[in-house]
């Protein structure tokens, strides 16, 4: 290191240092010793006598060499903070401008809440600009702060090494003049001994025998010879020693020093830029959120609102175009009581036009809308040709209301609702079986019709999964009928639908859910319900359920025989004397029917929502996302989905005896469920992801059973 590129170092370092230190007043002396925790840097400090005695000893290179060390620690972990802060804040800042997006995207509602609520969203799409730049500017200060670190570190060890070595030449030609001092002394110490022997006495020697004066003179030239050697090592030495003390120490200290100056000064200016950007940064939030415009800051819009106007517009459509035609619900509208013309009897005509008070009572009474019902439904099913509020479905062909006793709306009035608790609660679907096919399988007896159901008989008793059939115990739709329920009921026939088999081309297997449960007419697929049931009451506690197969054959056979006719549903019950075999047997063939479906229960369409789920890290956030996603399902997915998420979470409450963890049946049930992923098809811990967040939701996001 040349003795210009010192000079060059320290004048830099000394106009980095004017440029920093504020001007001081005249009155302030030139001398002043600065404070505790002043900013001021004097640069005839480092001149003082108790500095400069310092650095002229022997301990100025390890002083230095250590407190440039700690400049690079202090570097090195403000280098790691900043790094991470720009990892965090491009994260945040991505995060902020995506998420705002998939919530109230649509800007023309007609509500002002709506458009209030996506206008302050927006906002956080303009955070995200503003802390993009701040992003960028921290990226920049990484990098700065990583090369300084390096090249710094590098300087470093050149000069401690060029230190170590010029001290270890200087202390090798010492070491050596010592020896060769210690050699010289041995030499004339053994001279003067042999001066007091005596002269007489002879040596012997491998050469022969020397006298006294022989040996005196061999000492002599060893004495000469040694001292000449002494005298130049120490010649030597001293060399070494006073230019390394007169001009490389001095050269090491000044690197030293100009490089700790240089580091600490680079660090002070990049801990202002950091200040800085994040000032900035706060200020320009400020600007974003309250600009100069007072109209157009977040809290006006906020305020902005009026919910009585949005309330008076939405009810004045109703007095628009054809709307005005639906005040009068024609349903409610009772019939007036006329006697035919020629079946009137001259002294009961003016009775009869007349009706008592009590009977007029009664049928105000009647068709009077129940104000408990009065209100929307988070999930509107398929209830067409109907009202919200009726609490009486409307009859359909082959459909009447029983009339012994109850009054058409009440609950004992819909076929199949024969088993219910105390003040109208429903027996938990998963504890009955959905269908009489497995009650023939299990008694052999036939079955009993109730009241408004087909008549039993040969050709009626059809022991399958019917959803016509009248003496199918309590489900879904009937304990929705009998209790007041955010969902309408979807009004389903039940006892003017055919029974399955008559249409011999209809299959189970690959066919669309819709179509199935269009001809099934039901809200979930007949072969679901049935395998469930079997699994839930023969299933629950065997070792391996779903994760073990049954025979491929028996599979492949009873399926074909479902697909040819699908009252063979009832085959799918297991004998009296069943074995595991016919349970798994069950098992397999609801995988196979999930398996086989033309689209996944959870669509392609809904994959890129799905992994923007599983991105929340957040995990009520997550949970209330998945909840949407479920909600946007249509009425067949999302009673299908409801009922095998609730069969598959009493599997995993059985774990101690079936070995079904949470991790075992979403690897099982993930991909059977859930669409591949758009990037990597081959991505199956993504659909076991979705299926655990998926089990985890469900008492939130489902009718409860």
């Amino acid at each position: 290191m040349s003795v210009s590129r010192s000079s060059s170092r320290t004048d830099q370092n000394s106009e980095a240092n004017s440029a920093l230190q504020p001007s001081k007043s005249p009155a302030s002396g030139a001398n002043e010793t600065p404070s505790a925790g002043s900013t001021e840097v004097q640069p005839d400090l480092l001149v003082k006598p108790e500095i400069v005695r310092v650095l002229d000893s022997d301990v100025a290179i390890n002083a230095l060499l250590s407190r440039l060390k700690q400049s690079l620690l202090i570097c090195e972990e403000f280098t790691k903070f900043v790094r991470k802060k720009y990892l965090l804040e491009d994260v945040h800042a991505q995060e902020l401008g995506k998420t705002y997006k998939n919530f109230f995207p649509d800007s023309s509602a007609s509500s002002s809440l709506q458009k209030s609520i996506h206008t302050v969203l927006e906002f956080d799409g303009k955070l995200s600009q503003v802390k993009h730049s701040y992003v960028k500017a921290l990226h920049t200060m990484s990098d700065e702060l990583g090369a300084l670190l390096l090249t710094m570190t590098k300087m470093r060890k050149s000069l401690k090494e060029n230190s170590r070595r010029l001290e270890k030449e200087v202390a090798d030609a010492i070491h050596m003049a010592e020896k060769a001092k210690s050699r010289y002394n041995s030499l004339c110490q053994d001279w003067e001994k042999l001066r007091m022997a005596d002269p007489t006495k002879t040596k012997l020697t491998l050469r022969g025998s020397k006298t006294t004066r022989e040996q005196e003179e061999d000492l002599l030239r060893k004495i000469d010879s040694a001292d000449l050697d002494f005298k130049q090592k120490v010649d030597h030495s001293t060399s070494l020693r006073n230019t390394f003390l007169s001009r490389e120490r001095p050269k090491i200290v000044s690197e030293l020093k100009d490089l700790i100056l240089e580091l600490d000064t680079a660090m002070a200016i990049q801990l202002q830029k950091y200040t800085i950007w994040t000032e900035t940064l706060i200020l320009n939030s400020g600007v974003t959120v309250t600009p100069f415009d007072a109209t157009k800051s977040m809290k006006t819009i906020a305020a902005s609102t009026s919910n009585e106007l949005d309330l008076y517009n939405f009810l004045n459509k109703y007095n628009q175009g054809s709307r005005s035609n639906n005040f009068v619900n024609k349903n409610l509208i009772p019939v007036e009581y006329k006697q035919y013309p020629s079946m009137a009897k001259p002294g009961l005509a003016k009775s009869g036009q007349t009706r008592p008070s009590n009977q007029t009572s009664s049928s105000q009474n009647s068709f009077s809308v129940n104000t408990n019902m009065n209100s929307l439904p988070k999930r509107i099913l398929s209830t067409q040709h109907e009202s919200p509020f009726d609490s009486v479905p409307t009859p359909r062909s082959g459909f009447s209301p029983v009339q012994n006793g109850s009054s058409a709306g009440s609950p004992s009035s819909y076929p199949g609702n024969t088993s219910r608790g105390p003040l109208g609660q429903t027996v938990p679907s998963h504890q009955k079986p959905v269908s009489s096919a497995v009650d023939v399988a299990d008694t052999q007896n036939p079955r009993s019709s109730q009241s408004g159901a087909r008549p039993s008989g040969p050709d009626t008793d059809f022991g399958t999964l019917d959803p016509g059939n009248g003496t199918r115990s309590t489900s879904l739709t009937t304990s929705m009928i009998t209790s007041i329920s955010e969902r309408p009921v979807s009004h389903i026939q039940s006892a003017a639908t055919l029974p399955p088999g008559i249409n011999r081309n209809f299959k189970t297997f690959g066919v669309a859910l819709e179509s199935l449960l269009e001809y099934e007419q039901d809200m979930v697929p007949a072969i679901v319900r049935q395998c469930i049931y079997v699994v839930d009451k023969f299933g629950l506690d065997l070792e391996g359920v779903y994760r073990k197969s049954a025979n491929v054959l028996d599979v492949s056979k009873l399926r074909e025989e479902i697909d040819k006719d699908p009252s063979n549903i009832s085959m799918i019950a297991p004998p009296k004397n069943h074995t595991d075999s016919d349970i798994y047997l069950a098992g397999s063939l609801l995988k196979a029917f999930f398996a086989n479906l033309p689209e996944s229960l959870l669509p392609p369409s809904m994959t890129s929502e799905i992994k923007t789920c599983l991105t929340i890290a957040d995990p009520v956030t997550r949970k209330n996302y998945m909840h949407g996603l479920i909600y946007k399902l249509p009425d067949g997915q999302y009673w299908t989905l409801r009922s095998l998420v609730f069969h598959l979470k009493r599997i995993i409450e059985h774990e101690p005896t079936n070995r079904m963890n949470l991790k075992s049946v979403c690897i099982i049930w993930g991909p059977t469920l859930i669409a591949p992923s758009d990037t990597d098809i081959n991505d199956v811990n993504y659909q076991i992801q979705a299926m655990e967040v998926l089990i985890d939701v469900a008492d939130q996001a489902f009718e409860p059973e």
